[in-house]
């Protein structure tokens, strides 16, 4: 085991890996992206242009684009690492928290919302949302994942969710 120190401190929150297997993670604390150089474990800041949004957790699409859900600011954005560019949607609501954010095999991007107390599915082929109403008061996804055709979600209301996005044959 080797242990490397985050930059600017405390605050690292969710982590990923590409599928080239280049591994990025978020800081809460911080705010910011960072990839990380696998040989030497050292951290490189990238700074998301929405300051102060606290970046919970991301994950890798198919092509490498990361995927942050960006709890103060209620949205969720997209890091491009091979042209550095950026954009950003905010979810659906009125006072959005985007905690959870999982990419399916489709490229479809999943965002759990406590303020929305919802599940939303975000298209980027068309920029459109789908929101999901939690199962229960309060769900607070905090983890998503998923295998081919099912979106499975954990809820701090003690259930265990899925999503079927194909129907089964």
């Amino acid at each position: 085991m080797k242990i490397f120190h985050a930059p600017e401190g405390r605050g690292p929150y969710g982590i990923t890996a590409t599928p080239n297997g280049d591994v990025y993670f978020v800081s809460l604390a911080g705010s910011y992206l960072a990839s990380i150089d696998r040989k030497s474990g050292e951290a490189r800041v990238i700074e998301p242009p929405t300051p102060d949004q606290g970046a919970r957790r991301v994950w890798s699409d198919s092509r490498g684009r990361l995927w942050i859900s960006e709890w103060n600011a209620g949205q969720v954005s997209v890091d491009d690492p091979h042209d550095g560019g950026w954009n950003s949607w905010r979810l659906p609501g009125d006072l959005p928290r985007t905690y959870a954010v999982y990419v399916d095999e489709r490229d479809i991007v999943w965002l759990s919302d406590f303020g929305g107390n919802a599940v939303h599915a975000f298209d980027p082929q068309t920029d459109k949302f789908t929101t999901y109403p939690k199962s229960t008061e309060n769900a607070d996804v905090r983890q998503i994942n998923g295998r081919r055709g099912e979106v499975w979600l954990l809820s701090g209301a003690d259930r265990l969710v899925v999503i079927r996005t194909v129907s089964a044959k």
